[in-house]
């Protein structure tokens, strides 16, 4: 390789570590939608994730924002994994799901981990769903990140918004 050849590989390599630092709490936000928490697994994830990402790096032509090209690698990543480990929700308790939740967004409010407890009762996409929903994201992204169309979204936000709802009043 000549010295220009290694110095774009630097550059590449230099803003590619500083778009995935930009978007790591994401990262981990796909890593606890698919069950993982504060064990080893979520860090494997992470891994896993961070390995495709730069793997698929050359794929990322601008078309989309960074995020919502990283979101899509990281959650077809993190469905691959939670098959191939054949990875299954394990029981918690509620005081868990709040300790994971400091752990992992730095808030002691209760309600956001009970919150997080109701949605890790649902299965993986609705999880996701949810899960891009609290994260900010427009509807028009979310649909366009899940293959989805608005409507359906909207639907499905709906939908799963009311499943909360049950699962809450079940718990008391």
């Amino acid at each position: 390789m000549d010295k220009r050849t290694l110095a774009e590989d630097r550059h590449r390599q230099q803003q590619f570590v500083a778009e995935v630092q930009k978007c790591d709490a994401l990262i981990y936000s796909v890593c606890r939608l698919y069950g993982c928490r504060r064990d080893e697994s979520a860090e494997d994830l992470y891994q896993e994730i961070v390995c495709a990402l730069w793997e698929s790096y050359d794929t990322f032509k601008g078309d989309s924002s960074f995020s919502s090209w990283l979101y899509s690698v990281a959650r077809n990543t993190a469905v691959a994994y939670y098959r191939k480990n054949q990875l299954r929700q394990p029981d918690i308790s509620l005081a868990d799901i709040e300790r994971d939740f400091q752990d992992w967004h730095d808030s002691p409010d209760p309600l956001v981990g009970e919150l997080y407890y109701l949605i890790d009762q649902l299965n993986a996409d609705d999880r996701q769903l949810i899960g891009l929903y609290i994260e900010g994201y427009e509807y028009d992204e979310i649909a366009q990140q899940m293959n989805l169309s608005q409507p359906a979204v909207r639907t499905r936000l709906s939908r799963i918004k009311v499943r909360l709802r049950e699962l809450k009043d079940r718990q008391k």
